[in-house]
């Protein structure tokens, strides 16, 4: 009897899948899987609920506080409505309050979308003891072993360290410190030029921070269009961000509660009150003991096919942990694709082109597929003439660019900036997934009247 006990609690621990990070890829591949009748456990680090980094320490909170933000600046230029109201000076512990709401809430839905699927679900550290097994560590200590005939890495990724100034938590921060700072600095400097500085940036400027972006590239937004990162700068300008491109950061030294900042090839200093250093994300892969089962990384991140497929055929990554374009719904899709290849034993890659890229941001800025002009590829830059939907809501016009293919006209990609720029840009996703043509696009009536209407009228204009 107990022999077979044993031998039933054995199999309760071995699974046709092991997913290692219940962020949003590994939810993705797990609950696509689970519904084909696959057996999986998710496996998610106790420090953080399933959703991951995305909804505990990434995305969520800040789209949060960013709604706060967004909220405070239309109060504080109420006037401009024909309204007078009187703002308060910010307090970020009631804010964090709210947040902490807002993810409670989003935690649940995530508990019962794992609870209402067939996953098994292991809270702890997850690592390799071999190519099929991994040990599940607790915090308390306790560990338990799980086996898988497939092995899925989905842990996300962790904030990049400056060499010279490691973050202390206080005065240097990562993003991770920053959402849960509730001292408003009357300085904050930012290090680097990004989605991530620019959503920052905004955040702290409403609230009354004097902001200061530091870039090593000529332009905000580097990977993206240069003209697009240079008007993105002229709106900064205008609302009071101080943003300094092509500079070198060449040390950080706290003293006396403050930061003072040295430049290379520059004399001048700034002292500043915190510092948030936001130049980049890593793979979150150094405790997953994978000399265990004997993969391969390339320049600190996994190597893997255009598949998501690892030098050790049954074990895949996906999200960060496979660097890549390292966004939340980047990560969905690759879960949902892999899992899909895995269940119709097909090899489809995941199109990047297709991926929107977004920067939460005031004003806010989308962009998918190609944002260069290269052979083939020509740009339209549409002037920025206000429609009645920027009138009445008082904003700036969008700045809208299309990237489209000589001879087809098809849409290669677009950028865009300005009022709900990351909710139009999905039908440039669409266009760019379809080869869809400007002339498509332009028989679709789009209701009046919208912020999209921007985007009928960048295609008339060019067509």
């Amino acid at each position: 009897m107990e022999n077979k006990n044993t031998q039933e609690r054995e199999q309760m621990k071995t699974f046709d899948v092991v997913i290692i990070g219940g962020g949003p890829g590994g939810m993705a591949a797990g609950i696509t899987l689970s519904k084909t009748g696959k057996s999986v456990a998710l496996i998610q680090d106790e420090k953080d609920s399933f959703g991951g980094i995305c909804l505990n320490r990434g995305c969520m909170p800040t789209k949060s506080l960013l709604k706060a933000a967004g909220a405070y600046r239309h109060a504080k230029e109420s006037n401009k409505y024909g309204l007078d109201m009187v703002c308060k000076q910010v307090d970020l512990q009631r804010l964090l309050d709210v947040t902490h709401g807002d993810l409670e809430q989003l935690r649940g839905m995530t508990h019962q979308m794992i609870s209402m699927s067939k996953i098994t679900a292991f809270r702890g550290k997850g690592s390799f003891l071999s190519d099929k097994e991994i040990q599940v560590a607790q915090t308390n200590g306790s560990t338990e072993t799980v086996c898988g005939s497939t092995i899925i890495i989905a842990t996300g990724s962790k904030p990049v360290e400056l060499p010279f100034a490691p973050f202390d938590g206080r005065y240097i921060l990562s993003t991770d410190h920053l959402l849960k700072n509730t001292e408003l600095p009357v300085n904050l400097l930012i290090i680097g030029g990004g989605a991530v500085g620019c959503e920052f940036a905004t955040l702290y400027n409403t609230f009354g921070s004097r902001v200061t972006i530091v870039e090593a590239m000529d332009t905000l937004l580097p990977r993206e269009d240069r003209e697009a990162g240079h008007a993105l700068q002229c709106s900064f300008d205008k609302q009071g961000i101080l943003v300094k491109t092509q500079t070198i950061i060449e040390k950080l030294i706290v003293n006396n509660g403050k930061v003072t900042v040295h430049y290379k090839g520059i004399s001048t200093t700034d002292t500043v009150d915190k510092v948030l250093v936001g130049v980049g994300r890593r793979p979150n892969i150094e405790e997953l003991n994978l000399d265990a089962a004997q993969i391969d990384t390339e320049n600190g991140t996994l190597k893997v096919n255009d598949c998501l497929q690892t030098n050790v055929p049954h074990i895949y990554c996906i999200g960060d942990a496979a660097g890549g374009m390292m966004l939340a719904h980047a990560a969905e899709k690759e879960g949902q694709l892999l899992a899909r290849n895995l269940i119709q034993e097909t090899s489809l890659p995941l199109d990047e082109t297709a991926v929107p890229r977004v920067a939460f941001s005031h004003p806010e800025v989308a962009a998918v597929g190609t944002t260069k002009e290269i052979d083939g590829i020509k740009a339209f830059t549409m002037p920025q003439v206000p429609n009645g939907r920027s009138i009445v809501d008082k904003v700036a016009p969008a700045f809208v660019k299309l990237y489209v293919r000589d001879g087809s006209l098809e849409i290669a990609g677009a950028i865009i900036i300005g009022e709900a720029a990351t909710e139009m840009i999905h039908e440039i996703a669409l266009a760019v997934e379809n080869r869809l043509t400007l002339a498509q696009i332009g028989k679709t009536v789009h209701a009046h009247p919208t912020h999209s209407k921007n985007i009928l009228q960048a295609v008339h204009y060019f067509n």
